[in-house]
């Protein structure tokens, strides 16, 4: 049995403020409850990170499709778990989801 590899998070393309995100970002996990999705390297997120990874973003019917590994996903439990998902007032662009 092949395992999942990548999964999928949909979110509105509101959340963003019209902002288009590009098609691949960083992904930061910050702790068990936070990770937060960059489009560019952040210092301050490279030195709070436990992990760094990339992940691919695609825009379908007004959400965007983030392609997480399934690790993540699995981590942050988020097939179980209510999660909210915001944008920084700073950068529209920087994804924040809080389980």
């Amino acid at each position: 049995m092949q395992e999942l590899v990548e999964t999928r998070m949909e979110i509105s393309q509101k959340v963003t403020a019209g902002a288009k995100l590009p098609e691949t970002m960083i992904l930061y996990t910050i702790d068990t409850g936070h990770f937060v999705i960059a489009p560019r390297s952040s210092r301050v997120l490279e030195e709070r990170a436990l992990t760094k990874t990339r992940v691919s973003i695609a825009s379908e019917n007004d959400k965007y499709v983030i392609r997480l590994p399934a690790k993540i996903f699995d981590f942050y439990r988020l097939d179980k778990s209510d999660y909210t998902v915001m944008t920084s007032d700073k950068d529209p662009k920087t994804i924040i989801v809080t389980v």
